[in-house]
């Protein structure tokens, strides 16, 4: 339950391209996340995730790597109210997390506001008319 293995992780680059095109967004500061639905059976999991560090924010790889690290133990522990919710709608989601902020998070702080943003996505998620499922290559 509380694992985050590589078939969790996002790395299919058509897909990848295709979730930065969607308009399915929300922003928590320090977060900004972009998610997509895909039409079940297509992923090897219920919700795949990409978290993202740009270098333009964070200059040292030390800082990009702890923020990371931090944002998927903050996922690791939640993930399961959202594929929970994901499961009792049938569908399957592409997520991507980006952290936006420049300086490296205070983890206490990172928990707070993963919990705002699991409601956010847990609404987002049981919306029926949200936005169409889409095929996976």
């Amino acid at each position: 339950m509380f694992t985050f293995s590589k078939k969790e992780r996002l790395c299919s680059k058509t897909l990848i391209e295709r979730l930065y095109t969607s308009d399915c967004k929300t922003l928590t500061y320090p977060l900004s996340v972009r998610w997509m639905f895909v039409e079940n059976g297509q992923l090897p999991s219920r919700l795949q995730i990409l978290i993202v560090a740009p270098k333009k924010r964070l200059h040292h790889a030390v800082d990009r790597n702890r923020t990371k690290r931090i944002i998927r133990e903050c996922y690791r522990t939640r993930k399961g109210q959202l594929t929970d919710r994901l499961e009792s709608a049938n569908r399957s989601a592409i997520l991507s997390i980006n952290y936006i902020d420049s300086k490296v998070p205070d983890f206490k702080r990172m928990q707070i506001t993963f919990d705002h943003l699991v409601k956010q996505l847990e609404e987002a998620f049981s919306n029926p008319n949200a936005q169409t499922d889409v095929q996976a290559d």
